[in-house]
């Protein structure tokens, strides 16, 4: 017996289990086969491999709900664990936030497979030794003397069946290379990423190679940068954490539900940037590594405009939070909807055209960590810190100056409303620092007046 007829027997004893108890249930089977290698001092250090089975379940008994995942899927355990759960749920308290499943039935974008699966993953296996060991030299080349990162890839299968008779399939593939280059100063790194589902489609770890190295080898000699009122050109990967959480995190219906958006008391029509920012939530975009036919409640997803030139256009949901006058975005999360690829709109400059037209002191910030939120309610204030190459752009980006122990410190409001220009392409991100944990596609961006702080020391 292959997995694929495993996980159809194991989810039809999980489907006659629910049956005997449950008014609303959903299986999502999932096989997935993905690997890390993980590299450090221009070397190898971990090769790592997951090979497995799991279900993730929702079950609904007169609207009191729980989701788990179950992994140990032995003979008899997994009813075991279902009849535990039919106790939990009989002393749960109601979920006020789920009302019920869609009826369907729907039609699905079969074009959609073909743009996240890709053979040459599913057979890249020891192949990801030698793109990784490119992406090394190719950064050495350009001034590194050490490289660290990791790349995973690897491909999953999805089986999706629920109690309105609702069932799909698909199976998808997924490559993230991360890539860190150190220079013999300490100080000096440079990050870059490149992430794709097909290997020949805008996945790049050579050119990410050459991009960190030639960011740690700028920022060699870099001095202590001066606090104050500064432009910032923002990489895409630094979008993750100061302009995407708001069409990510704060334009979730459930988030703005809870009262924990920094959107609180904003609604449709309102405006909350400059003109220039568009943002839409796009489960159909190619390539993308959060890209599905349908979501976890089987409605398909589809292609929803969030920010529409600086004013909120909606939220994105699900089916048990939209109102009578909506129905779901394709987002579920059945209990909480969940971002898939937050996507930017693009503007007319190059990067070096950005650093041009901005008329005050200007920093290129290439990546940022340790984000923190002093308070999640409006306008969402937050510091962050450049990790990797910063620079003082002189001479119109002519000269970069590299400098550093500098800290952002803002709010998502002032940098939505003070987007002063944006990139002319997207590029697609996924980092394990993003606060809404999805994918993002963003351009370089320009933000006006952003204050910058440092130690006392």
């Amino acid at each position: 017996m292959d997995k694929l007829e495993t996980l159809n027997e194991i989810m039809e004893r999980a489907k006659k289990t629910l049956e005997q108890f449950c008014t609303d249930w959903a299986i999502k089977g999932i096989i997935r086969n993905e690997s890390q290698i993980r590299f450090s001092e221009n070397k190898i250090d971990i090769n790592k491999n997951w090979d497995d089975i799991r279900l993730n379940l929702f079950i609904s008994k007169k609207r009191r709900t729980i989701e788990m995942m179950v992994s140990d899927l032995r003979s008899g355990a997994i009813e075991k664990t279902l009849k535990d759960s039919e106790r939990l749920l009989d002393a749960a308290k109601m979920n006020s936030n789920y009302k019920r499943l869609p009826d369907g039935p729907f039609k699905y974008n079969k074009d959609i497979q073909s743009k996240i699966f890709d053979v040459k993953v599913v057979d890249l296996g020891e192949k990801a030794i030698d793109l990784i060991e490119d992406a090394t030299a190719a950064s050495i080349n350009q001034g590194a003397k050490r490289v660290a990162g990791s790349f995973f890839f690897g491909n999953t299968q999805f089986h999706l069946i629920n109690s309105k008779g609702l069932e799909g399939n698909y199976k998808k593939t997924n490559l993230n290379f991360r890539i860190r280059a150190f220079a013999e100063d300490m100080y000096a790194t440079g990050e870059a990423l490149s992430c794709s589902t097909h290997l020949d489609k805008e996945f790049d770890p050579v050119g990410a190679g050459k991009e960190a190295g030639m960011i740690c080898k700028q920022a060699v000699g870099g001095k202590k940068g001066k606090p104050g009122i500064y432009n910032l050109i923002i990489y895409p990967t630094v979008s993750t954490e100061l302009q995407a959480p708001t069409p990510a995190i704060g334009l979730n219906a459930y988030v703005r539900k809870m009262g924990l958006s920094w959107l609180a008391g904003k609604k449709e029509g309102d405006k909350i940037a400059n003109e220039m920012i568009s943002a839409w939530d796009d489960g159909t975009v190619e390539y993308g590594l959060d890209t599905s036919p349908f979501d976890d409640e089987l409605v398909p997803t589809q292609k929803t405009v969030l920010i529409d030139k600086g004013i909120i256009k909606q939220y994105f949901t699900n089916t048990s939070l939209s109102r009578k006058s909506e129905s779901s975005t394709g987002n579920a999360g059945i209990t909480m909807p969940k971002p898939s690829n937050t996507v930017f709109s693009t503007g007319d400059y190059t990067l070096e055209e950005l650093m041009e037209i901005s008329e005050k002191p200007t920093l290129v910030i290439t990546s940022t960590w340790y984000t923190r939120y002093q308070s999640y309610a409006p306008p969402g204030a937050l510091s962050s810190l450049p990790k990797d190459g910063m620079f003082l752009v002189k001479n119109k980006g002519k000269t970069l100056e590299p400098v550093r122990e500098l800290r952002i410190n803002s709010d998502h409001f002032h940098m939505l409303e003070k987007t002063l220009g944006l990139g002319k392409e997207l590029k697609q991100v996924n980092t394990w620092l993003s606060s809404s944990g999805n994918t993002i596609f963003a351009p370089y961006m320009l933000l006006g007046d952003i204050r910058m702080t440092t130690g006392t020391k």
